[in-house]
């Protein structure tokens, strides 16, 4: 069944939401396309598992003429992908094949030394591994970024030092991405700081891959998405559905046709795409322990753990500028800290691009929106959403 049969509607008031704060939220989008500071926008916000508010606005493409974004709009996630792959993480312990506490170096050969053999699947999952950040987190010692660097662990195709065997020549080149996350030196050490970092999630991936036997994202699909009836997500969109998908870039255009080689990366930091009502039922199964309309992913004690502070305390964490000295986190989701209009008992993940999931478990809501932009960085987009919503429960 499509998660767009499973959507039943209640009005705000029901759900204890002021309707004037749905039309504001209209206006909000729509004076952000007016700006340019987004070039269109949706958002789907649900209660005790039925949709109070939802909206769409904008151009879906680019350049035009262009339809309109809808709700069954199809949009790349970004990062959010990072929950489906912690989900993943998770089935998997819960099948006893991993463990949080469990070395890297157990499951990949190349974390057998003395900087990286103490990290673990759980430092992975919490960003406090020590192994690259993001570029752009901040500029040194790592401006570039691990894919930059990729191309130097790439075995010789030509001149005196090309490899001829085909099995070494096979084994280098699956191994080169992950040489190239693991160059240079570790930020910190393990369980030490706080750093934001989509190559441990790579990492993450692979090993997703190692101990279920199948490749990453066939796992995804097969073990998550499907069974949730999510039948508009995808790591590679179907060609017959593209004119359905937001894309803001030609580089984004170009990216529906994207198909990794077998040695690339699995894309388990980034790389899926939603819809709206997709997000909603994944959003939902969190919230009831695991499971909707009949169908378990998770362990009520997984979602716990997940969704849990699980950093203790004391940890610093630089977090794209703010300086945090005692950094909240879950395994896999972000958790809202204090002073937001959302509730402190909220947890989810962002993706660049832009858009936001949103589990609140003091409401027992689900948020999503999609304010897709090209602008470097708009806050009125991803926190004034976020605002504009969390001042709407009575």
């Amino acid at each position: 069944m499509a998660a767009t049969e499973l959507l039943t509607r209640i009005s705000p008031l029901e759900a204890g939401f002021d309707p004037a704060v749905t039309e504001r939220m209209n206006a909000h989008i729509k004076w952000m396309i007016e700006s340019n500071k987004v070039q269109c926008g949706s958002y789907m916000l649900a209660r005790g598992g039925s949709v109070f508010a939802s909206g769409a606005f904008g151009p879906l493409k680019y350049e035009g003429p262009a339809p309109e974004m809808s709700e069954n709009s199809i949009r790349r996630i970004a990062s959010v992908t990072k929950l489906f792959t912690a989900t993943a993480i998770f089935q998997l312990i819960e099948s006893g094949t991993l463990f949080l506490r469990q070395p890297v170096a157990e499951w990949i050969e190349e974390f057998k030394n003395p900087m990286y053999e103490r990290i673990q699947i759980l430092h992975l999952l919490t960003h406090t591994s020590g192994l690259q950040a993001d570029p752009f987190y901040y500029l040194e010692p790592y401006p570039m970024g691990w894919r930059a660097l990729q191309f130097a662990y790439e075995p010789e195709t030509e001149g005196p030092f090309a490899e001829t065997d085909p099995e070494r020549f096979k084994s280098l080149k699956k191994a080169a991405w992950m040489k190239a996350i693991l160059s240079g030196k570790p930020l910190s050490e393990p369980g030490e700081k706080w750093n934001y970092s989509s190559s441990g999630f790579a990492i993450l991936g692979e090993i997703v891959t190692r101990a279920s036997g199948i490749p990453f994202e066939t796992y995804v699909m097969d073990n998550i998405v499907k069974p949730l009836g999510m039948s508009r997500t995808f790591f590679n969109v179907p060609e017959e559905l593209h004119g359905e998908v937001c894309v803001i870039t030609e580089d984004e255009a170009k990216g529906l046709s994207y198909r990794p080689s077998e040695y690339a990366s699995p894309r388990a930091g980034g790389g899926m795409y939603s819809t709206l009502a997709d997000l909603f039922v994944f959003g939902q199964m969190f919230l009831n322990g695991g499971t909707i309309n009949g169908v378990r992913i998770l362990s009520r004690k997984s979602v716990e753990k997940m969704t849990s502070n699980v950093l203790g305390g004391g940890i610093d964490g630089f977090c794209w500028g703010g300086r945090v000295k005692n950094m909240t986190y879950g395994a896999g989701p972000l958790l809202v800290s204090k002073g937001e209009y959302i509730s402190e008992n909220t947890f989810g993940h962002e993706g660049a691009g832009r858009c936001k999931l949103l589990m609140d478990r003091e409401k027992g809501a689900v948020i999503v929106f999609f304010v897709p932009s090209n602008v470097d960085w708009a806050p009125e987009s991803m926190v004034g959403m976020q605002n504009v919503i969390g001042s709407g429960w009575l």
